[in-house]
C-alpha cells in the first residue's frame, strides 16, 4: 500500500513531464535479465544477487512501486516471449548485435572516465599509453579499446594505483563515476597534484533493452530513472564498488586524506629525485669521455658509459659490471682501497690487462652520492692511446709543415689578435725571419707599421666571413716591379666562428708577362688572319667561277677549301657544309681506305696523280678525269692536296660505243661474282641515292647489317666450297625475300650482307628485318657447329634515321653496325635495334 501511495505521489508531481503515461498501463512487475559481470551484477557467496545494477534496480523498485524480478541468463536462453502484463527487459554491458537489432533501448545512466596524469601529451591517440583503474570495465572505454598500443590494468585500491604511477608502471589513472562533475574527496585530492580530463563515452552507458512491440515497459523504466538519478545512489554505489575506503565516515576520510597527501608529496619528491637522477645518467651517457661509477672499495662497478665500456674489458651481471679478468679486479680493488681516505683522485695511474697487453689507465675522480650510497665518479684516460694520438698529431703537423714549405707561394696563418699561428718558409724568407721565430710572434714585430695598417683595412671584410682577392705592383730591393696576387680566406671552427685568417701571396709577374706576350702574338695572328681571309676570298671567287669540282685537303685528309661543285659531288649542296670535315666521312668504308692510300702516296711522292674514275651520281654514271696535285707551304711546312675533277663522260660515251665490252664491265662492277646479287659498290651507289631521296622527301631511311652466325666454323668444318654454296643459298633467299618486301639487299663482304629500306617507320623496318632473318632460318641449311642452332642463322643490326644536314650516312652505318654487335652479344639469331 505504501509503494502504491508513493507511486501516485510521484506520478502526480511529474504529471506535466510524463503525462503521456497511462496509469492503467503501469506494470505490476518487470523481469530484468542481467549477466554475471562484477561489480555491476553478480551473485555473492550466499547466492544473493549483488552489484551496481542490482542496487540500481532495488532503488528503482523502491521509488516507483513496481516490483523487479532479477534473473541471470546466458544469451542462448534469453527471450522477450512474456505477456504484456509480465514484461521482460535486458540490462547489461554486453548486448549482442542480434539483441540490438531486434530490440529498442533506453539509457539508464552514463559512466564517465576521469583521467589523472602528469604529462598533458599522454592522451594523444597516436601515443602508446598504460592506464590503471579500479574496475575491469574501464577497458571498455573506446579511448582505450580503439586507441593504438593502449594497455589497461586493474588495481585493488587507490593506494596501489598511486604507487604504480610513482613507479612508472602506468602513465595515467582512470576512475569511473556516473557524476560528470565528480565532486568526491578523492577527485579533489588527485587534481591538486595531477592533470585531469573527463571522457564521456556511450560505450560506457548502461542501457535497458526491450522488445520493439512493447515500448510501454521502457517508457515506465525511463520514468523511474529520473528518481534514481536524482538520489545520486548510482555514483555512490560506483564509488563503493571501486574502493570501500571512500565510503567511510568524514572523520576517517580526513585521516585518510592526510595520509594520502603525505604519500603524494613523498611520491612527487621521489619522482623529482628520480628525474634528476635520470638527467644525471643522461649527462654521463652523452659524455664523449670515459666515465664510470665505482663502489668506495672498488669491488663493484655501478655504471659505465659507452666510452668506458669500450675502454675497460668488463661483463654485466644484473644491473652491475665486473672485470672479466680477475687480476684486473684485484689490481683495481687494491688501488681504490688506497684512495678510500681521499675526497678526490687526481690523475693517478694503474696498469690493467686489456687484450693481452698492459695499458696505463689514468684515473681522476670524486665522491658522489649514487643509488643511496657514496661512490666514486671517475674519469678514465688511456695514456697509451693519448701518447699514440699525440705522436700521430706531431707527425701530421710535421707533414703539414713539409707541404707548406714545398709551396712557392707565401702562406701565413694569423689569429684575430694578430698573432702568427703558422707560416711557411717562403713567407718567412720574404719577411727576413724564420718559421720558428715567426710562429707565436705578433705580426707587428715582423712587418712594417704602414703595411700593418694597410692589411687591417683589407682584412676587415675577411674577419666578417668574406673572401678577399687582390693584385698589386710592388717594388723590391733591386728596384724591380713585381705583380703580387694576394688571397685572404677566413678559417672557421666547429661552431662556424672565424678563429683565424689564411693569407696566400704569389708572384705572378712571369704569368703577367707571358699573358702580354700572348696578347701581342694574338694581335699578329689576327693580322695574318685578315691577310689570309683576303686570299681565301680570292680563292673562293676562283672556286665559284669553275664548273668543275675543286677541293683542297690538308695532310690529314680534311677539307680546308672547296667549291659548290665539289660539295655536290660529296653529297652536300654547299661547300660550307664540308669544310673542316675529313673526306673519308663522305665516302664508303671501302672507297675511303682506297682514297686515303692514294692521298698518302701523292703527299709522300710529291708528284701529281691523274686518273679516270666512274662515279654513279643521282642515278647517272659520270666519268671524271681526276687530278691530285700536292702543295707545300715553305714557311710553316704545311702540306696538302689540290683535287680537280673534269667531266669526261662524253668522251667515255664515245669509247663505249666503240666497244661492247662496256656493259659486261658495268655488270661486273655492280654484281657480286660469287652470289650474283648486288655487291658493295652497288650498295654504295644505292645508299647515296636513297639517302638524298629520303633527305629531300623527309622520309625515314633504314639500314640492316646482317652476319651469318659462326660462319668461320662452317668453313673450317664443311670446307670452303661448301661454304660458297651456303653463301649463294643465303644470298638468293635474301634477294628473293627483299624483292617481295620492296627493299634492296647487297653482299657487303665475306658472310656479311646489308639491306636498305626507305619510307615507313621504325616498326615497319623491324618487321622487315625479322622476315628476312626468319627466311634464312627456314632454309634449314645444316650447321652442326653453330652454338646458336643446328642450322644456319643470321644476326642482324637495325638502325633508322631521318637524313638531314645534322647527320651523315656514316653515322647511320655505324649505328647499324653497333646494333649488330649488340645482337651478337645477346645470343645471336636476333635483330638488334639502335
Amino acid at each position: 500500500m505504501l509503494k502504491l501511495l508513493l507511486s501516485l505521489i510521484l506520478l502526480f508531481s511529474l504529471g506535466p513531464a510524463y503525462g503521456v503515461l497511462n496509469e492503467s498501463t503501469k506494470p505490476i512487475k518487470i523481469n530484468v535479465y542481467l549477466e554475471r559481470n562484477p561489480p555491476f551484477s553478480d551473485v555473492n557467496n550466499n547466492e544473493i544477487a549483488s552489484g551496481l545494477l542490482v542496487d540500481y534496480w532495488h532503488e528503482w523498485a523502491n521509488l516507483t512501486g513496481i516490483d523487479v524480478a532479477l534473473h541471470f541468463y546466458s544469451e542462448n536462453d534469453f527471450s522477450f516471449s512474456r505477456s504484456v502484463m509480465d514484461p521482460a527487459i535486458y540490462n547489461g554491458l554486453q548486448a549482442s548485435s542480434t539483441l540490438r537489432k531486434q530490440s529498442v533501448k533506453e539509457k539508464l545512466f552514463t559512466i564517465y572516465g576521469h583521467f589523472y596524469f602528469f604529462d598533458e601529451g599522454l592522451l594523444d591517440k597516436n601515443r602508446p599509453l598504460r592506464v590503471g583503474g579500479l574496475l575491469p570495465e574501464g577497458q571498455q572505454l573506446s579511448f582505450l579499446s580503439e586507441g593504438k598500443d593502449r594497455q589497461y590494468s586493474v588495481y585493488p585500491g587507490i593506494f596501489e594505483l598511486i604507487k604504480a604511477l610513482y613507479e612508472q608502471k602506468i602513465d595515467a589513472i582512470v576512475l569511473l563515476t556516473s557524476d560528470p562533475e565528480n565532486k568526491s574527496v578523492l577527485h579533489k585530492l588527485l587534481t591538486l597534484f595531477l592533470h585531469e580530463k573527463k571522457l564521456a563515452d556511450d560505450n560506457q552507458s548502461i542501457f535497458a533493452y526491450g522488445e520493439s512491440q512493447h515500448t510501454n515497459t521502457l517508457e515506465w523504466v525511463n520514468w523511474g530513472r529520473q528518481f534514481v538519478n536524482d538520489s545520486n545512489s548510482v555514483n555512490q554505489a560506483l564509488l563503493d564498488s571501486a574502493n570501500s575506503i571512500f565510503a567511510a565516515s568524514d572523520k576517517v576520510q580526513k585521516n585518510v586524506l592526510i595520509i594520502v597527501i603525505l604519500i603524494v608529496v613523498f611520491i612527487l619528491y621521489q619522482r623529482h629525485k628520480r628525474k634528476k637522477d635520470l638527467q644525471f645518467k643522461n649527462l654521463l651517457d652523452d659524455s664523449p669521455y670515459p666515465l664510470a661509477i665505482f663502489s668506495l672499495d672498488g669491488s663493484t662497478i655501478y655504471y659505465l658509459n659507452n666510452e668506458a665500456l669500450t675502454l675497460l674489458p668488463t661483463k654485466k651481471i644484473n644491473d652491475r659490471y665486473v672485470f672479466k679478468d680477475v687480476g684486473n679486479q684485484t689490481v683495481f680493488t687494491e688501488f681504490m682501497k688506497t684512495a678510500n681516505h681521499k675526497v678526490v683522485i687526481e690523475m693517478e695511474t694503474i696498469q690493467l690487462l686489456i687484450n693481452d697487453a698492459f695499458f696505463d689507465i689514468e684515473i681522476s675522480g670524486k665522491k658522489v652520492y649514487f643509488r643511496k650510497k657514496t661512490a666514486w665518479l671517475c674519469h678514465l684516460k688511456d695514456i697509451n692511446a693519448l701518447l699514440q694520438t699525440t705522436s700521430q698529431l706531431t707527425e701530421e703537423r710535421e707533414l703539414l709543415n713539409t707541404v707548406l714549405n714545398s709551396i712557392p707561394e707565401q702562406v701565413l696563418f694569423t689569429s684575430p689578435k694578430g698573432i702568427i699561428l703558422s707560416c711557411n718558409e717562403a713567407w718567412a724568407n720574404a719577411n727576413g725571419t724564420t718559421v720558428l721565430d715567426a710562429t707565436g710572434n705578433d705580426i707587428s714585430n715582423v712587418i712594417s707599421p704602414d703595411l700593418i695598417d694597410k692589411q687591417k683595412k683589407q682584412e676587415t671584410s675577411v674577419w666578417n666571413g668574406k673572401k678577399l682577392s687582390s693584385q698589386e705592383w710592388t717594388q723590391k730591393n733591386n728596384n724591380e716591379l713585381n705583380l703580387i696576387n694576394s688571397t685572404k680566406l677566413p678559417l672557421y671552427n666547429n661552431n662556424h666562428g672565424v678563429f683565424g685568417l689564411l693569407s696566400i701571396e704569389s708572384d705572378i709577374t712571369d704569368v703577367y708577362n707571358l699573358n702580354r706576350k700572348l696578347i701581342d702574338e694574338n694581335v699578329e695572328r689576327k693580322k695574318a688572319e685578315i691577310a689570309l681571309a683576303k686570299q681565301n676570298t680570292l680563292l673562293t671567287t676562283v672556286f665559284a667561277v669553275s664548273i668543275d669540282p675543286i677541293g683542297l685537303l690538308d695532310q690529314e685528309g680534311r677539307v680546308i677549301g672547296a667549291n659548290d661543285a665539289f660539295a655536290v659531288l660529296m653529297g652536300y649542296s654547299n661547300s660550307d657544309d664540308i669544310v673542316g670535315k675529313l673526306q673519308s666521312e663522305f665516302l664508303s668504308a671501302e672507297r675511303s681506305d682506297w682514297v686515303d692510300i692514294q692521298n698518302k702516296n701523292v703527299l709522300e711522292s710529291e708528284k701529281p696523280l691523274i686518273f679516270d674514275e666512274l662515279i654513279f651520281f643521282e642515278g647517272k654514271k659520270i666519268w671524271y678525269e681526276v687530278s691530285k696535285m700536292p702543295f707545300k707551304d715553305e714557311d710553316n711546312d704545311f702540306k696538302g692536296i689540290v683535287i680537280m675533277a673534269r667531266d669526261i663522260s662524253l668522251h667515255k660515251q664515245t669509247e663505249e660505243k666503240l666497244t661492247s665490252a662496256a656493259s659486261d664491265y658495268e655488270v661486273k662492277m655492280l654484281n657480286d661474282q660469287l652470289t650474283g646479287i648486288a655487291n658493295r659498290r652497288a650498295f654504295d651507289i644505292q645508299f647515296e641515292m636513297l639517302w638524298k631521296e629520303a633527305r629531300d622527301e623527309q622520309e625515314l631511311l633504314s639500314v640492316v647489317m646482317c652476319d651469318i652466325d659462326f660462319f668461320k666454323l662452317y668453313n673450317d668444318n664443311y670446307g670452303h666450297q661448301q661454304g660458297d654454296r651456303a653463301l649463294k643459298q643465303v644470298a638468293q633467299t635474301l634477294e628473293k625475300t627483299a624483292h617481295q618486301l620492296g627493299v634492296f639487299v647487297a653482299r657487303y663482304g665475306g658472310e656479311e650482307f646489308v639491306v636498305l629500306s626507305k619510307g615507313g617507320n621504325a616498326t615497319k623496318a623491324l618487321k622487315q628485318a625479322e622476315v628476312l632473318r626468319e627466311a634464312v632460318a627456314n632454309e634449314q641449311i645444316e650447321h652442326l657447329y653453330s652454338v646458336t642452332s643446328k642450322t644456319i642463322t643470321m644476326s642482324m643490326g637495325l638502325s633508322s634515321m631521318l637524313p638531314s644536314n645534322l647527320n651523315t650516312m656514316a653515322m647511320l652505318l655505324a649505328e647499324a653496325d653497333s646494333a649488330l654487335y649488340e645482337s651478337k652479344k645477346h645470343g645471336r639469331n636476333q635483330v638488334g635495334v639502335h
